[in-house]
């Protein structure tokens, strides 16, 4: 995907803080919203991270395995 070692770190880094970002906001909507709305917006927020990591980082893991965090090793 990416040839580039310091771009792959940069998409890495932010994808990780974005991930981050997404898993609050599970709670903040988990704390303030009916089950239904939580439900159906944890659906969706799974479906985007998960496609963030098999589409973007674990395609960057492959070429650069250094770049992959510890918590994402298999």
């Amino acid at each position: 995907m990416l040839s580039n070692k310091e771009t792959a770190r940069e998409i890495e880094k932010t994808l990780s803080q974005c991930g981050a970002a997404l898993d609050q906001s599970i709670h903040l909507v988990m704390d303030a919203c009916p089950e239904e709305e939580f439900k159906a917006y944890r659906r969706i927020i799974g479906q985007i991270m998960g496609s963030m990591y098999l589409d973007v980082r674990q395609p960057i893991h492959r070429r650069f395995p250094d770049l992959e965090p510890e918590g994402l090793k298999q």
